[in-house]
């Protein structure tokens, strides 16, 4: 066991270890490697920034006494000071030339004398004086000056001659021993040079402007030769470097304005940054090592080397004591496994490190609760049905609802909801029987829960004959939001009609976005559907288009019902038929609201029961657990309508009519029904009324049980019953009235009677019955 713990501690340590350690040195590195060649980058950079910067200070310097002495030699104070000698006579002019000379060498440009010469005439005028001059002097002072082809150039000399005050020629070596000199032949724009000017630098002044943030870089200016004209080691001006091999590179034909290379010089690379001057062809040169370019990217490199060894000890630190602390919760869950293991397999977990240990262990839970989760799932979802029941009866509260609706996993987000209420059309003519109508509903509702995506609906439920939908959508406008239950009702259709082959209408309700108006939403639905029994089957029924007005105003066709009960009572089955389609149709064909022509349909059936017991005769109600009323509520279309009043009520009641045509007793039972019909509200007695008809009257009430199946008195109590129950619905009368009408000896007597018979109460009958005009 031990041992097991020990392997999967330094497994775990030395995996921490590389997990801290491989991403330091990985970074350390890459850091170092971006980071140096970023500084070396940067370094070479700024090179190139200080040689440009070198190139423009200087150039400054000479262009500012280029233009100076350009300006004044093309003036014409001096062009006529040129054509003429200086004697005592131009005494004047002198004293003028001075003052210029002094002017131009007050700008601090460096310049370290101005010399004006007039080969002419033969004098010399600088910073010591005027001077005459002879051919010797002229020819050996200026003539290399003219014999340059150009007019304006810049020249390096080790020397400057000069007359002393005794007009003897003498030598005075420059401070720096070197000067940069501008030299100009006069007249600039003719070809016959009558003068000449010049202008000294010390190179020691160009040399200043020549400053490095290194010891080690040297910085110097090239002419076209290759000399030294300034350099940050002033020692080295006037040294020619035509022959160095570094020089052969700048001088190539594909030679660069500017740029860098790099080359070895005794043994150690240089990188040299170079710029030539566009303006009069000087090589500006900064040479530096390339140790010296690197020494900032080294020191870098060991502050980066201490940094990452300083974490990386602290990682080993970590990874120590934290792969400990780590493994201590493993070490438990370990030893909680083992005791959960029996005895008998034990053995077999003993080669096995911890980990192996928990994960069989885990597999061997998971797989437990997975037939669990089975289990349990099939209660999720009868615990779904019975939130979406509860819902639409209204028994959740807001907070209630919103808890347990996040707790099933619905789909939290939407911007309306609606309600799709569904029933099957009809049954009839189909391949299917009505036993199988709860069967077919179940189907329909398991269709629509593969068609309609999980995230769009809610839990689709059945109840009753209804099946109920609640469609989430998230369009933004309400004319995409109704295309799209439009096309979701449609897709239901069709669906159902391939895979079961029924006709069925869909209601639709009004949108809202509260989930707690569900149960209005469903409401609305049923409403919907109601108006299918005008629109026919196969109906998508919006409640938004149906009138929700509340009018009692009904239609009755009484002279169809007469004819209709005229064929009745003659037994003529065709002449009914014809008469039920032409009452139903007429009804039908007014504008009235679903409501409405339910009170014209009940009030068709209370007739047609009233005749039934008129002539005395009972009808078969061939569905036991409903009563006439709820058969008649349940039936959907105009066809529907009109086979259950002829197959339920009007052929079995011309069939009865006909077998007592039929009997030699009718004729008695009649009257004695007349009687009963005329003189209900009378004490009337079998005893009287065999008086009146001249018959025993144990011979009526044998002939009256025998047409009617029930005795003289319960057929008086049973007319008069259904009498009081009309009065109930049709009039005002009070209970207590209706009861001396009918000769109860109280109102008590006469509810117990009526309930006993009802199994209500006259009062809870009539409520009911109002009730069902306005349903």
């Amino acid at each position: 066991m031990q041992r097991g713990k020990t392997k999967f501690f330094f497994k775990l340590l030395a995996f921490i270890l590389f997990l801290s350690t491989f991403p330091i040195i990985i970074v350390g590195t890459f850091s170092y490697i971006k980071t140096s060649d970023a500084i070396y980058q940067k370094v070479m950079q700024e090179k190139v920034q200080s040689i440009y910067q070198i190139n423009t200070n200087v150039e400054q310097v000479l262009k500012t006494i280029d233009h100076s002495l350009t300006y004044f030699v093309n003036s014409s104070f001096l062009k006529e000071t040129l054509k003429e000698p200086m004697g005592a006579e131009q005494f004047q002019n002198y004293r003028q030339l001075k003052q210029e000379l002094n002017y131009l060498q007050t700008f601090d440009t460096g310049i370290e004398d101005i010399l004006i010469v007039s080969l002419e005439k033969k004098w010399l005028v600088n910073n010591n004086g005027l001077r005459t001059l002879d051919n010797l002097d002229i020819e050996h002072q200026f003539s290399e000056y003219l014999r340059s082809p150009y007019n304006t150039r810049w020249i390096l000399e080790s020397k400057d001659t000069v007359v002393n005050e005794d007009n003897d020629f003498i030598e005075s070596l420059l401070p720096c021993g070197y000067s940069v000199k501008l030299v100009k032949q006069l007249p600039l724009i003719t070809s016959n040079k009558t003068g000449l000017s010049t202008a000294s630098i010390p190179s020691c002044y160009l040399a200043n402007i020549l400053t490095s943030s290194s010891d080690t870089e040297m910085l110097m200016i090239l002419d076209s030769q290759f000399r030294v004209l300034a350099h940050n080691d002033q020692s080295l001006i006037g040294t020619n470097y035509s022959n160095l091999p570094v020089v052969e590179l700048l001088s190539a034909p594909d030679f660069q304005p500017s740029g860098q290379l790099t080359a070895t010089i005794d043994s150690i690379n240089y990188t040299l940054t170079y710029r030539k001057s566009d303006y009069n062809g000087w090589l500006y040169l900064s040479v530096i090592s390339n140790e010296e370019l690197k020494s900032e990217a080294t020191a870098i490199g060991l502050f980066t080397l201490y940094v990452c060894m300083s974490v990386l000890i602290g990682c080993l630190v970590f990874s120590w004591f934290g792969s400990k602390r780590l493994y201590k919760p493993i070490n438990q869950l370990y030893k909680t496994m083992m005791s959960s293991i029996k005895t008998t397999t034990l053995q077999k977990q003993l080669h096995k490190d911890e980990l192996e240990v928990i994960g069989d262990r885990i597999h061997h839970m998971l797989a437990e609760n997975k037939e669990l989760e089975v289990k349990i799932q099939g209660q999720v979802d009868q615990l779904r049905q019975l939130f979406m029941v509860r819902l639409l009866d209204g028994h959740l509260g807001e907070e209630e609802l919103m808890m347990k609706y996040l707790s099933y996993d619905f789909n939290s987000k939407w911007k309306q909801l609606c309600v799709l209420t569904l029933q099957i059309d009809t049954i009839e003519n189909t391949k299917y029987s009505p036993g199988q109508k709860d069967l077919l509903l179940f189907t329909i509702n398991n269709i629509i829960e593969d068609i309609i995506p999980e995230d769009q609906r809610l839990t689709p439920i059945l109840r009753k004959d209804v099946q109920i939908t609640i469609i989430l959508s998230n369009h933004e406008t309400m004319e995409e939001y109704e295309n799209f239950i439009h096309e979701e009702a449609i897709r239901i259709q069709t669906k159902v009609k391939e895979e079961l082959d029924l006709p069925i209408s869909i209601g639709v309700s009004l949108p809202f976005s509260k989930l707690s108006k569900s149960r209005e939403a469903y409401l609305e639905g049923v409403e919907a559907l109601k108006h299918r029994i005008k629109s026919g089957m196969n109906s998508i029924l919006y409640y938004k288009n149906i009138e929700t007005g509340s009018s009692l105003q009904t239609f009755f066709p009484e002279n169809i019902k007469n004819e209709l009960f005229d064929a009745i009572k003659l037994g003529e089955k065709e002449k009914a038929e014809e008469a039920l389609s032409m009452l139903i149709s007429t009804i039908f064909s007014k504008d009235l609201n679903p409501n409405q022509y339910q009170i014209s349909l009940i009030r068709l059936l209370n007739d047609l029961i009233l005749l039934t017991q008129t002539l005395g005769v009972e009808l078969e109600n061939f569905d036991d657990k409903k009563s006439l009323y709820d058969q008649l509520f349940e039936l959907k279309s105009i066809e529907e309508i009109g086979n259950w009043f002829k197959e339920s009520i009007i052929f079995p009641l011309v069939s009865s009519l006909e077998e007592r045509i039929n009997s030699q007793y009718k004729n008695i039972s009649d009257k004695i029904i007349h009687i009963i019909q005329q003189e209900y509200d009378t004490d009337i007695s079998l005893e009287a009324i065999a008086e009146r008809l001249h018959y025993n009257p144990n011979y009526l009430s044998s002939i009256f049980r025998k047409e009617t199946n029930i005795s003289f008195s319960e057929y008086v109590s049973m007319y008069r019953l259904n009498m009081a129950k009309k009065m109930l619905v049709e009039s005002d009368l009070s209970i207590k009235e209706i009861a001396e009408m009918f000769r109860y000896n109280n109102s008590q007597n006469f509810i117990r009677s009526f309930k006993k018979k009802e199994g209500i109460t006259p009062g809870k009958y009539r409520e009911l019955h109002a009730a069902n005009k306005f349903d």
